[in-house]
């Protein structure tokens, strides 16, 4: 089943260490999945992913989202205004804001998660 969510068909039968980077980020994904988990972990799941693989690894989370809790951690702020209800911002490893998108924009009188992201940093300096 999960082959099929995944669209690994064409790759089943190669080892993992031949397949591209985002080919073996929708593998690592899938093989996390098919314990059914609650919660999934997901860390900085993009990195390194051209254009192509980052998008269709977007259209994975957001249609895994509506079954799964997710926890993503990312440096891309585009990535999580885009994937994420809740947001929590971590500067010096502490959590320095946290709500929704909305939430934080409105705090930080700024239009774009990053510039909110760009904002709390310089308060906590």
């Amino acid at each position: 089943e999960m082959i099929d969510v995944f669209s690994l068909q064409e790759v089943r039968d190669k080892k993992a260490k031949l397949l591209s980077g985002g080919i073996q980020r929708r593998l690592s994904i899938a093989m996390a999945l098919i314990t059914d988990p609650e919660i999934l972990f997901l860390d900085e799941p993009t990195l390194g992913l051209d254009v192509l693989a980052r998008r269709e690894l977007w259209t994975i989370i957001t249609k895994l989202k509506e079954t799964t809790t997710i926890l993503l951690t990312t440096h891309y702020m585009e990535e999580a205004e885009a994937l994420s209800d809740r947001v929590a911002v971590m500067i010096k490893g502490k959590i320095s804001a946290s709500g929704t998108v909305k939430d934080l924009l409105e705090t930080t009188r700024t239009q774009k998660l990053e510039d909110a992201f760009i904002r709390l940093n310089q308060k906590e300096a």
